[in-house]
């Protein structure tokens, strides 16, 4: 069995995972993270730690050949302005990704 225990921490979570059936059963092997979740990293450990649990929990999210697939990620907000820099970076991401939908489109 693998238990998954969750603690608050002064700047994050610590999680430590117990395997009881490692090497067939024959031992038992924990280990120990700690997240720092602050969102002047642009919420990436938040997105890194749900990641890691959903692996733990063994919970399926999909992977590049699936029709979905959960994205963990971040955007901005609904009232957010965002300068002209980071608005030619989004335009620039979207006409990428536009191209390779016609890339697709013409097979």
């Amino acid at each position: 069995m693998i238990i998954v225990n969750l603690e608050p921490a002064a700047n994050g979570v610590v999680k430590r995972v117990i395997n009881q059936n490692a090497g067939g059963g024959k031992e038992t092997v924990a280990s120990v993270n700690v997240f720092e979740l602050n969102k002047n990293d642009n919420y990436r450990g938040v997105v890194s730690f749900l990641f890691e649990l959903c692996e733990d929990l063994s919970i399926e999210t999909g992977n590049k050949f699936n029709k979905s697939v959960l994205s963990m990620s971040t955007e901005w907000g609904s009232h957010y302005e965002p300068n002209k820099k980071e608005l030619e970076s989004r335009i620039n991401e979207l006409e990428a990704e536009l191209e390779l939908l016609k890339t697709w489109e013409n097979k």
